[in-house]
């Protein structure tokens, strides 16, 4: 296959694989679909979950990006069309969130009953009723769109300069400085968004429950399976003869931050869990209570998957350094799925107690327990299907390397 003008063609086998990932995904969710058609909360809290996961990591891929940029951080310029590819997806996953959430909101959001809000009716809830200015549906969709719009506007506004960087050789320091700016915007409205649309989509599932973490932990846990995909991408264009400049440096560093966002996940896990076990309140206490009694098995697997073992399997300098990268390989599907099913255990308990017994039995008697099945591993490959062949499209339209960035030289002969 050729590099020839820098240029990357969509191997066939790669995009065979996308199509058949996505097929294949329908397929079994179709099938998963028609065996729960008595449980909309669980298909629509299903769809939810994994767009709201593909979207973050698009997002992200954008604050990677943004970072780097504010913070000239020249390394990554080498295979910076890999997060400029990736951060394309952001405009498909907010459609695709849009709607979501305009034709689920009644089956995954408890809060958007109206008979809680009635003080005379026999299910009122005064605790949502104080929350009503903010957990309302108009008040709801403004901001989603808000979100979906914003970001989409400054990921087309990052890319543009991208672009035009290509077209115009002598603007290349010009351009630089204008994606500068627009890069500190970005991750000042990331900064406020990424925490607030979570409050939105995720922790608003069980309206009582809170959480001042929520925001980081979601943060922390988008940014290290951005860098696990990232991983998994630059290992397969190297394969196939594409960014031959990339080295062991590169890799090594991409291998810190999996190595230490792992731990910092660890830490906020332990922080929310031990702030709300010893601070003992029940509004805070059903959260992690409903799941370690009905769902023991998958929070602590979260555990072993995102921290345990990324931990001993990346702590080596020489193990994030193989040119095999079996291990770096390993240690990011790893953290994909972990970190995948922990955007799970976060939306599909709740939603499914608070659709089946109502807010006020969060906390005790039975409940009806969901264990992943053909539904949930259909979307996942599905979503993973539309997510790489978007991402590999979008790739191959513009050149693979930056070649008039400013720090293109300082990438090139990077080391550690």
């Amino acid at each position: 296959m050729s590099t020839a003008n820098n240029t990357f063609t969509i191997p066939g086998k790669a995009r065979n694989f996308s199509f058949i990932l996505l097929i294949a995904g329908i397929v079994l969710a179709a099938i998963g679909a028609a065996m729960n058609l008595d449980n909309p909360t669980r298909l629509w809290t299903g769809l939810l979950y994994n767009n709201i996961f593909f979207l973050m990591l698009g997002l992200v891929a954008a604050l990677f990006l943004s970072a780097h940029i504010v913070g000239y951080g020249g390394w990554v310029t080498l295979f910076r069309r890999v997060p400029e590819a990736m951060m394309l997806y952001v405009p498909v996953g907010g459609i695709l969130m849009l709607l979501i959430l305009y034709f689920g909101l009644h089956h995954i959001y408890h809060w958007s009953d109206p008979e809680l809000y009635n003080p005379n009716g026999p299910h009122y809830d005064a605790i949502l009723d104080g929350k009503r200015a903010f957990l309302n549906p108009g008040f709801f969709f403004i901001r989603a769109l808000s979100y979906i719009l914003i970001w989409s506007g400054l990921i087309w506004l990052l890319r543009r300069n991208s672009i035009q960087s290509d077209l115009n050789p002598s603007q290349g320091v010009q351009l630089y400085q204008s994606s500068k700016y627009i890069a500190a915007i970005f991750i000042v409205v990331y900064a406020v968004t990424s925490s607030t649309s979570s409050w939105d989509w995720i922790m608003s599932i069980q309206p009582h429950w809170y959480s001042t973490l929520f925001g980081w932990y979601n943060f922390i846990s988008m940014f290290v399976t951005c860098n696990a995909v990232m991983m998994l991408i630059l290992i397969f264009l190297t394969r196939n003869g594409y960014l031959q400049g990339i080295t062991n440096e590169h890799f090594h560093d991409l291998g810190k931050f999996m190595f230490g966002f792992s731990v910092a996940w660890a830490y906020l896990f332990y922080s929310q869990f031990m702030l709300i076990w010893y601070a003992n309140i029940p509004e805070e206490t059903m959260y992690f209570k409903y799941r370690i009694d009905n769902y023991p098995l998958l929070m602590w697997l979260c555990v072993v998957l995102n921290f345990v073992t990324p931990f001993f399997l990346l702590i080596t300098r020489n193990a994030k350094r193989d040119n095999s990268r079996r291990i770096m390989i390993a240690a990011a599907i790893i953290i994909i799925f972990g970190h995948w099913l922990d955007f799970y255990q976060m939306t599909m308990p709740g939603a499914l107690a608070n659709m089946a017994h109502g807010a006020a039995e969060e906390t005790h008697g039975h409940h009806e327990v969901v264990r992943i099945g053909l539904y949930e591993i259909g979307l996942l490959l599905a979503y993973a299907g539309l997510f790489t062949y978007i991402f590999l499209y979008n790739l191959s339209r513009q050149s693979l390397i930056s070649v008039n960035h400013p720090f293109l030289k300082e990438s090139r002969v990077y080391h550690t």
